[in-house]
């Protein structure tokens, strides 16, 4: 892999579409050896990579590279030296948090410090005590937050935010109505594990949807 010289250019989501369409590649490579079968697969992976991602020539050379990769050893090497051109999500601090979240009064804080900026497609955390689950989201620059109740029971089910088969929880925000005095409640039923779900996400669109949906 070539040395950097072109700045971060990838979204966690991008980040997470390479390596999704990349684990196709490498299934196939682990369940044929037929090459029309492996050429069909690079095929669908290029359609997708090009309706999803816009970069240019130099960017996507770096890109392209995923073609000739053949097993897990290459794959593992190739994602970690991705993660070079990875824009994290957007720096965090205590004191943020506390201010976004200002009208919870015990907030409970999420450990900042083990958490992996360049995984992460939205920020969240829960206070089992409380049944209270927290997201925190990056729109247009600024640091957004959302608090809601998730329910102890666990069902499978399709999460609402990364659209992937998981264990999931009913999480329930409520917000002010139009009219005086009169409020919403927005259901959803999403992973139960926000770690789970953020490396599931490679459409950040699904997110920001989700994020207005239930706060509206």
């Amino acid at each position: 892999m070539e040395k950097q010289t072109i700045q971060p250019f990838l979204s966690v989501a991008n980040y997470h579409l390479i390596e999704h369409q990349l684990n196709k590649i490498i299934n196939a490579y682990n369940t044929t050896k037929d090459k029309n079968v492996i050429l069909a697969v690079k095929g669908l992976v290029d359609t997708e990579l090009s309706k999803n991602l816009d970069f240019d020539p130099v960017q996507l050379n770096l890109i392209n590279q995923l073609y000739n990769i053949t097993d897990h050893t290459q794959s593992d090497v190739f994602l970690e030296s991705l993660k070079l051109y990875v824009i994290p999500f957007k720096a965090v601090t205590a004191s943020n948090l506390k201010s976004l979240l200002k009208k919870e009064k015990k907030l409970k804080l999420p450990n900042l410090e083990s958490m992996d900026f360049q995984q992460i497609c939205y920020l969240t955390w829960d206070d089992v005590s409380t049944h209270r689950k927290y997201v925190v989201l990056e729109q247009k620059g600024k640091l957004k937050a959302v608090k809601g109740n998730i329910d102890t029971k666990v069902i499978k089910g399709i999460c609402a935010i990364c659209n992937h088969h998981s264990d999931v929880s009913l999480f329930t925000t409520t917000v002010k109505g139009q009219v005086v005095d009169t409020f919403k409640k927005h259901s959803n039923y999403i992973c139960r594990d926000g770690e789970y779900c953020n490396r599931n996400i490679a459409d950040m669109q699904r997110v920001t949807d989700f994020f207005e949906r239930v706060t509206q």
